[in-house]
C-alpha cells in the first residue's frame, strides 16, 4: 500500500516539475519554488476613480540599505519593474531613462513634466538581501506615485517577497528538490510589481478604449447617453482596496473603470486650430447634449488626437490647442460651462487604426470626448 501512495505521490508531483529518472541512483524530481508574499499595503489611494488615461515618467529605484553598489541595483530593480508594469498596459506612454539618478523630489518632479508624464513614479528599497541559488533572497518594495503637476502625493504601496530555500523531501524511492531561481530577483520584483498593478488597474481606465465613431449631428446624443448608461451598470473593485487584495482579483481579471465618450470627427484646417465650418453641427448637437436634463452639471475632457504625420511634440501641442479650440466654441456658441471642461492633447500616442490611408488617417484625426463626475461630487 506504500509503494502505490509513494507511487501516485510521484505521478503527481513530477506532472509539475522536471524529472530526472535513473536505474541505478535515487530518482530526483525538481520543482520551483514560488514566490511568498506579504499582503499589499495601500496607505495612500486617490477618491474615486479617474477618467482620463495618464502618462507616467520612472526613476531609477531609491536602494535605502547600504550597499556598494546602488547604482546599478537601482537600475536593474526599477528596470524589471518598469517591464512588468509594460507588459500590463496601464499607460498610453511609460518611459524610463537608463543612467538617471534620483537627486531630490524638485529635480524629479521638474523632470518628469519636462518629459511631458502626468505621474512621476518613485519606488524604494528599504530591505534587499540577495542570497543567490544557495539561500533565501528577500526584497521589500515601497512605491510612491506622484502627480506631475502639482507634486501631490496619490498612491503609497508597500510589499514584501522571498523565495525560499527549502530542503529536500527524501521519499527512499525518490527525491523531491526545490530548485532555487538564477535569476530570484526578477521572480520577486515581477511578483509585486503585478499585484501593484491591481489598484491602479481598477483607478485607471484602458488607454485602448474604443468610442463610438460620430460623423452626424443626429449620432451624437444617443451615442453619449448609451456609454453613460453603460458605466453606471459597471461592478468595479475599489482602486484603495484596504491591506490586502481579494484572492480571486488578478492583473488579468481586475475591471478597470468604463468613462462614458464617444469620438467626434471634427475636422481642422491643415496644420491649424480652426475648426471647419462643416463641423460645427456636430459641435451644436454636442452642446444641446452637454446642457439636456441627462447630462447638465457633468465635467467633459475634451481631448485631441492626431495622426502620425510630422513630429510627435509637434502633435501633442497641436492636439491640446486644438482641443482647447472646441472648449471654446462649446463655451461661445453652446453656453457649457467652462468650469466643467477640462483640454488634454493626445497627439499621435492612441490611433484609432494604422494610419496607412488616407482616410485611416482622417480617423486619426479625431476629437474625444469623455464624461467625468456630476459637478460637485
Amino acid at each position: 500500500m506504500k509503494k502505490v501512495l509513494l507511487f501516485a505521490l510521484l505521478l503527481t508531483v513530477s506532472a509539475c516539475a522536471n524529472v530526472d529518472l535513473s536505474l541505478t541512483d535515487q530518482t530526483k524530481i525538481y520543482t520551483d519554488p514560488s514566490v511568498r508574499k506579504s499582503p499589499l499595503q495601500v496607505s495612500v489611494h486617490p477618491k474615486g476613480t479617474q477618467h482620463r488615461p495618464l502618462t507616467a515618467y520612472f526613476y531609477p529605484f531609491i536602494i535605502q540599505q547600504q550597499t556598494s553598489d546602488h547604482a546599478s541595483l537601482a537600475h536593474s530593480f526599477a528596470q524589471i519593474f518598469y517591464s512588468a508594469w509594460a507588459e500590463e498596459r496601464l499607460f498610453p506612454i511609460m518611459e524610463m531613462q537608463p543612467g538617471t539618478r534620483y537627486q531630490g523630489m524638485t529635480s524629479a518632479l521638474e523632470t518628469a513634466r519636462r518629459r511631458g508624464a502626468d505621474l512621476l513614479v518613485l519606488g524604494k528599497v528599504p530591505y534587499f538581501y540577495a542570497g543567490h541559488t544557495v539561500d533565501d533572497t528577500a526584497i521589500t518594495i515601497q512605491l510612491d506615485i506622484y502627480a506631475a503637476g502639482s507634486g501631490v502625493l496619490l498612491w503609497t504601496m508597500m510589499q514584501s517577497g522571498r523565495l525560499e530555500e527549502r530542503p529536500a523531501d527524501d521519499y527512499f524511492y525518490f527525491k523531491h528538490e526545490f530548485r532555487m531561481s538564477e535569476a530570484p530577483f526578477n521572480m520577486i520584483i515581477r511578483a509585486i510589481a503585478k499585484d501593484m498593478t491591481i489598484p491602479l488597474k481598477a483607478w485607471l481606465p484602458s488607454p485602448d478604449t474604443q468610442y463610438p465613431y460620430v460623423e452626424t449631428p443626429t449620432q451624437v446624443k444617443p451615442a453619449l447617453m448609451e456609454q453613460a448608461h453603460m458605466s453606471k451598470n459597471q461592478d468595479a473593485l475599489d482602486p484603495g482596496h484596504g491591506v490586502a487584495l481579494p484572492p480571486d482579483v488578478t492583473p488579468a481579471t481586475v475591471v478597470r473603470p468604463h468613462v462614458p465618450g464617444v469620438d467626434l470627427n471634427i475636422q481642422f484646417d491643415f496644420d491649424k486650430i480652426s475648426i471647419q465650418q462643416k463641423s460645427y453641427p456636430l459641435l451644436d448637437a454636442l452642446s444641446e447634449t452637454l446642457t439636456s436634463p441627462e447630462l447638465r452639471g457633468r465635467h467633459l475632457i475634451v481631448g485631441g488626437h492626431s495622426d502620425a504625420s510630422g513630429n510627435a511634440a509637434y502633435n501633442q501641442t497641436l492636439s491640446k490647442k486644438r482641443a482647447e479650440a472646441v472648449k471654446t466654441y462649446l463655451v461661445t456658441k453652446g453656453r457649457v460651462n467652462p468650469a466643467l471642461i477640462e483640454t488634454i492633447g493626445y497627439g499621435q500616442s492612441r490611433p484609432l487604426n494604422q494610419g496607412k490611408t488616407p482616410e485611416e488617417q482622417r480617423q486619426n484625426r479625431r476629437v474625444e470626448i469623455r464624461l467625468a463626475d456630476q459637478a460637485g461630487q
